[in-house]
């Protein structure tokens, strides 16, 4: 047993180091603009949900503020938060393993989720916001309730019904399965019932930083507009897509089949079955939470407009950790687990590889490539003593968090260029993440425009524009700057 479990960290551990190095793990823009929330929570800043959004709750750059005040612009202070809390997560799953799977099918389940599947990997180590308390609530709630399937306790009922408001307030991914959970706990024990006024009063106050910013801004949270697709295409999507991908089974952004699809399809169709048979063989067991959870959430996913992204499972996420329970219900010894997380380990460093040498990934960030470093950039901007800049999404936000706000970058989608006097500016666009940068760059009396080289940003250039403003042009690799000398 200790064999693997060491030998299971060791290789999670060395995955993840490997991917931080890659180019898969360079920092990105959602990150950055976490990094950059996590700032200002420390100057009294604090938001309710993720900047530009009326969703994703924030008590991840709470966490993370400490850690970036104290080593600001850090990567690596970013990171800690997520990669914490998929420790706690993996000693949750095996908690939760105990009082379902059993040993030393729990103890494997840890393991695995530690270390597979790519995807997990990936995303475990990535600041992008709530996913990784999304988790930790997920197998919170799941353990509550099958203690309190178990034995009717206040304080587990409480506890329940407060990390459910929690949980709700950071991702409303997790009613699917509270709500899964209850039904089960009612049904297993309906005595449960008259613990539900104590936990309904707690997932209130839970729940409370969400209620109070959709109170006093008119009930945002359901301002926005639907997203793609139709209820049969958005499940369609999810189970040959994005579930494949949550068990290692397709390669995630590429979306490949691995072993190609006669190899991977037949078996994703295998595994299907065999959730099956064990739904069928556990239906009087507490195993029973587990296929409840897995089998409805799909069903009920599909339902928001907005799972229609399927290159990449992060809808699916949240239950990564029952499904990883799911398949430890055949591992009842411990060389069945010592097979099994060898297995799955070289499945996850196959997909790792997969996707870091994938295009696809290159250029997820709405086809645009994400460059590995901005140093070369950072420095040349320097030396045209230029501190405020337009730049896209996926730098502006990185240019702003690397530099700790030295050098301000304001977002410029779809870039509809003024002349306003000596400058050049952006007009003001809604589909801004941060507005207040946009002003701060637009009354700089030299902002200057950052562009990728060869991308869309570039051809939407209004080169007469600029050369009739005294704009001057330079150029570090990768990029293109259009800048007012001094």
């Amino acid at each position: 047993m200790r064999v693997i479990v060491v030998a299971g960290i060791a290789v999670g551990a060395l995955e993840r180091i490997v991917l931080w190095r890659s180019h898969a793990g360079a920092l990105d823009g959602d990150e950055a603009v976490w990094g950059l929330m996590a700032r200002h929570v420390l100057h009294g800043h604090p938001t309710t949900f993720m900047w530009g959004q009326a969703y994703g709750g924030t008590l991840e750059t709470i966490m993370s503020a400490p850690l970036v005040g104290v080593f600001p612009g850090s990567t690596v202070a970013l990171r800690t938060v997520p990669i914490a809390l998929t420790v706690v997560a993996a000693v949750l799953v095996w908690r939760v393993g105990l009082r379902t799977v059993g040993e030393p099918a729990a103890t494997a389940a840890a393991v695995l989720f530690w270390l597979w599947p790519s995807y997990s990997i990936w995303k475990s180590m990535r600041a992008h916001g709530f996913y990784g308390t999304g988790i930790v609530a997920c197998l919170l709630v799941l353990l509550l309730v099958l203690r309190l399937e178990q034995r009717a306790s206040r304080r587990d009922a409480a506890l329940l019904g407060f990390v459910v408001g929690v949980g709700l307030w950071q991702s409303a991914q997790l009613l699917p399965i509270a709500l899964v959970a209850a039904v089960w706990l009612i049904v297993r024990r309906p005595a449960s019932l008259r613990l539900a006024p104590l936990a309904l009063t707690c997932a209130l106050v839970g729940f409370l930083p969400w209620t109070i910013s959709n109170v006093r801004n008119d009930w945002w949270t359901f301002a926005f507009p639907p997203g793609e697709g139709t209820y049969a295409s958005r499940l369609r999507g999810i189970l040959n897509g994005a579930l494949p991908m949550s068990f290692g089974l397709r390669v995630p952004f590429d979306a490949s089949w691995v072993g190609g699809i006669a190899i991977g399809g037949t078996a994703m169709i295998a595994l299907y079955v065999a959730l099956v048979v064990i739904a069928v063989r556990t239906r009087h067991t507490t195993i029973t939470l587990l296929v409840a959870v897995a089998a409805v959430f799909p069903l009920i996913a599909a339902s928001s407009t907005f799972t229609w992204i399927v290159d990449e499972p992060r809808y699916l996420y949240i239950v990564s950790p029952v499904f990883v329970l799911l398949v430890s219900v055949v591992l009842t010894s411990w060389s069945r687990a010592a097979i099994a997380v060898a297995l799955l380990s070289a499945l996850t460093v196959f997909g790792l590889v997969r996707m870091n040498d994938s295009p696809y990934f290159a250029q997820r960030a709405d086809g645009m490539y994400v460059p590995e470093h901005l140093g070369p950039l950072i420095a040349e901007l320097d030396r045209l003593h230029v501190d405020r800049i337009y730049a896209e999404y996926w730098d502006a936000y990185r240019i702003d968090f690397v530099t700790d706000e030295r050098i301000v970058a304001g977002e410029s989608p779809q870039e509809v260029y003024a002349r306003r006097g000596d400058k050049v500016v952006v007009l003001d666009n809604d589909h801004v993440r941060y507005r207040p940068y946009v002003a701060v760059v637009s009354r700089s009396p030299r902002p200057a425009h950052v562009v990728q080289a060869g991308s869309a940003d570039e051809a939407n250039l209004d080169l007469s524009l600029l050369r009739a403003a005294g704009y001057r042009r330079a150029t570090v690799p990768g990029y293109v700057i259009w800048y007012l000398p001094r």
